[in-house]
């Protein structure tokens, strides 16, 4: 490899490229700095031709057009008539293949259900995604279905195919910000065995969230982003990721994407305790009370008393689906959101949803005209059950909001921290860095939970 080889780098080729997830996976699957190049049309002939990269993905608008400049394809990039990788040869030649077959195959394989024979019906079957997601299940023995607005199968109809025993939706119905929409319900569709969805923001998807209420398991679209980006990073550099690596580091990332919404009793130290998660991990904080009662211009409890409670818990849920579809924030709740059920997919579709279990003698009560009203006790008892339905996680309060902080990330399994913490120093009751170590948790329902502390 000549010199300019090891300092050029690798990268993506779009028209418009936004936030990505991109550059994180390939410095954790293989250190490489990736960079984002923005071409428009005019400029992709010099691009193309130019040295002044060593390999890159592609995205939308180019996949085929960068075809008309490659030396030579995979068969694979061959057959499914488009690139999204593209590797510099050692003799200066490009290569381009076909690296997102590889990834939609990882999904199929880890949701683990049977497809050989059985119907699947492909949401967007047409575009490039769902091209590529038929072919990879006609090539695992399915008969692939494509739904559509206007195809024989539709939206309207699709509940007739109530054999169909996988769903997958590869169109961009439910991604962020329009979550958790979903594209259609599975109402009619008994067989169903599994669905898969493509779409990785939110964590959860509206199809994802109504799955899981029915007991059908179910996939989002991280797992297939990673996977895809380790295949290129084989094409590049020869090194080949192990399936175990791929699906820790899709799983380190999507903690590091998902909030961490915090609910408990009133009075149980939430704000204090998410004040202090954001400090160790380098997480935006955000108090639902205090969000709210800059919307509302008066404090909650004044709006309360002169609203009532029924009107307050319509601006909490009208608030919670605004900031709730965020990623990577730490989310301090009010101790009444549990009392309205659709506030829980708002949270649970992109949060790992954590319990503060304080001692009720030690709840503080100053200012809180519902629990002046209704007495904590009563609180409890309507409300505890609720919480511990909602949580992934509990976590017994300790002496302090920072030592309480502290054994929340102990307990959350491992994620891409946005910023490195490092063993704990203290200064008064503030934690200023700190080092997790692993301890026991309440098991989360999702499959996600396998995966341990390294």
């Amino acid at each position: 490899m000549t010199d300019v080889a090891t300092t050029r780098p690798y990268g993506v080729l779009g028209r418009v490229l936004g936030h990505s997830y991109t550059p994180t996976i390939y410095k954790e699957l293989a250190g490489l700095e990736y960079v984002r190049f923005e071409r428009e049309p005019e400029d992709l002939e010099a691009f193309m031709t130019g040295d002044e990269w060593e390999g890159t993905n592609v995205t939308i608008p180019y996949k085929r057009a960068v075809m008309d400049y490659l030396d030579e394809l995979s068969p694979l990039a061959e057959r499914m008539g488009n690139v999204n990788t593209i590797t510099r040869l050692p003799d200066g030649r490009l290569r381009g293949d076909n690296t997102d077959y590889f990834g939609f195959q990882c999904l199929v394989e880890e949701l683990g259900v049977e497809i050989a024979g059985k119907k699947v019906l492909v949401l967007g079957a047409t575009g490039g995604a769902g091209t590529t997601a038929s072919m990879v299940l006609g090539d695992l023995g399915a008969i692939v279905v494509p739904v559509g607005r206007t195809s024989e199968v539709n939206y309207d109809n699709i509940a007739q195919q109530s054999d169909a025993a996988l769903l997958v939706n590869c169109t961009p119905a439910g991604m962020f910000p329009h979550c958790p929409d979903a594209p259609c319900t599975l109402e009619g569709l008994d067989a169903l065995e599994g669905v898969i969805d493509i779409v990785y923001n939110p964590a959860r998807t509206g199809l994802m969230l109504e799955a899981e209420r029915r007991g059908i398991d179910c996939i989002g679209g991280l797992l297939m982003l990673v996977a895809q980006a380790a295949q290129a990073v084989e094409r590049y550099t020869g090194q080949v990721t192990p399936r175990e690596r791929i699906l820790d580091v899709t799983e380190r990332l999507s903690r590091r994407e998902q909030n961490i919404a915090l609910i408990g009793m009133p009075g149980s130290g939430k704000t204090r305790v998410g004040e202090q998660i954001a400090l160790l991990t380098g997480r935006e904080h955000i108090d639902l009370d205090r969000a709210l009662e800059k919307h509302l211009g008066m404090p909650c409890a004044d709006f309360i008393v002169e609203r009532g409670e029924p009107a307050f818990r319509e601006q909490e849920t009208a608030a919670l689906a605004d900031i709730s579809k965020r990623s990577g924030l730490v989310l301090s709740t009010g101790g009444g959101v549990v009392t309205r059920d659709e506030n829980y997919p708002l949270l649970h579709q992109n949060s790992q949803i954590v319990m503060l279990n304080r001692k009720l003698d030690e709840l503080a009560h100053k200012g809180r005209p519902i629990t002046a009203r209704d007495g904590i006790d009563k609180l409890a008892e309507q409300r505890m059950p609720r919480y511990r339905a909602w949580a992934d996680y509990i976590i017994d309060s300790r002496d302090c909001a920072a030592n309480t902080a502290r054994a929340l990330l102990d307990t959350l399994p491992p994620a891409l921290y946005h910023k490195q913490p490092q063993r704990a120093q203290f200064i008064g009751p503030f934690v200023v860095v700190f080092h997790s170590t692993q301890s026991d948790h309440k098991g989360s329902n999702h499959e996600s939970s396998r995966y341990q502390r390294p």
